[in-house]
C-alpha cells in the first residue's frame, strides 16, 4: 500500500453523496494530477484525502493508519494542504500568513527557531513573494494572493502536499512557474504531490500520474501517455479532439477538433 490511500470511501455534502465506494492509491514520490469536468468529484476526493471531509463509508489511510484516528497535529506534520478557497484573517500580512505554515512544527516546549525562518524564506523565494512580506493579504491581486497561499503550504515542509486548483487566478507564466516549482520539489526532495488541475495539457506535461474522474468515479488512471486519449477526453469532458505529442515535451497535447 502507498502512504496515502483510500479504501471504499463515500464522500459528500449534507444528504448528497458525490464519491461512492471509491478506492485510490496515491503513488509515493510522484506528482499526481486529478482531472475531470466541473462537479465530477475532484475537489471532493482531495478534501477526503486531506481529512477535510469525513468519509461516510470506508476510510482514508496515512502511513497505514486510518486518518480519522490521527490528531490534527499528527496529520499536519506529514500532509500539507492548499484548499480551493482559503480564507485569511482580516489585516494579516504576507509574512504572518506564510509563517502559519510552521505551526504544526511548534509545541508546548518548542519555540520559533532558525529552521523556521529558513523554511519561510525558502517558501517566499520559491513563490516569488519575498517582496510582498509586509503587505496585508487584502491588498494583493488574486494572482499574488494565490502564490502567497502556496508559499504557506510550502513552508509547512511536509512529505505529502495536496493542492486544490493552485493555478486559479494565475496567468499562464505563473501557472507554468508554479508547476515547474512543484516538479522541482518532487525531483529534489521526493515529495509526494497531488494537484487538482483543469488544464489537461499542463497536467500531462508536469505530472507523472493522472487520475481522470467522471460522475464521482475514477474512469482511468496511470501515466499521461497511457491515460490521455481522444476517447477519454470525449468521455470525461464531452470534447471532440485529437491528441498529439507536445512539440516541446513530447507529452500528450489535447487539440480541440
Amino acid at each position: 500500500m502507498t502512504r496515502l490511500h483510500a479504501e471504499g470511501v463515500t464522500l459528500g455534502y449534507d444528504d448528497r453523496p458525490i464519491v461512492t465506494g471509491l478506492d485510490v492509491q496515491i503513488p509515493d514520490g510522484r506528482v499526481t494530477a486529478i482531472v475531470g469536468a466541473n462537479a465530477c468529484g475532484k475537489s471532493t476526493l482531495l478534501r477526503g484525502l486531506a481529512r477535510l471531509l469525513r468519509p461516510r463509508d470506508g476510510a482514508v489511510y496515512l502511513d497505514g493508519k486510518a486518518m480519522t484516528g490521527l490528531s490534527t497535529h499528527e496529520v499536519a506534520k506529514t500532509l500539507g494542504l492548499l484548499p480551493q478557497t482559503p480564507l485569511a484573517p482580516d489585516g494579516i500580512t504576507v509574512a504572518d500568513l506564510v509563517a502559519r505554515g510552521r505551526y504544526p512544527h511548534q509545541g508546548w516546549f518548542r519555540r520559533w527557531t532558525g529552521d523556521d525562518d529558513d523554511a519561510v524564506t525558502r517558501a517566499l523565494d520559491a513563490t516569488g513573494t519575498s517582496d510582498l512580506v509586509n503587505r496585508p493579504i487584502r491588498q494583493l491581486s488574486g494572482g499574488q494572493r494565490q502564490r502567497v497561499w502556496v508559499a504557506m503550504a510550502l513552508a509547512q515542509d511536509t512529505d505529502l502536499l495536496l493542492l486544490d486548483e493552485p493555478t486559479t487566478y494565475l496567468d499562464i507564466n505563473h501557472q507554468v512557474e508554479l508547476l515547474r516549482l512543484l516538479r522541482k520539489l518532487n525531483a529534489e526532495s521526493g515529495k509526494t504531490i497531488v494537484v487538482v488541475l483543469h488544464d489537461l495539457n499542463l497536467a500531462c506535461r508536469f505530472c507523472d500520474h493522472v487520475i481522470a474522474m467522471a460522475d464521482g468515479a475514477i474512469v482511468a488512471e496511470g501515466a499521461p501517455t497511457a491515460v490521455i486519449t481522444a476517447e477519454l477526453v470525449e468521455k470525461v469532458f464531452g470534447l471532440a479532439c485529437v491528441v498529439v505529442p507536445d512539440p516541446v515535451a513530447g507529452t500528450p497535447m489535447v487539440v480541440p477538433s
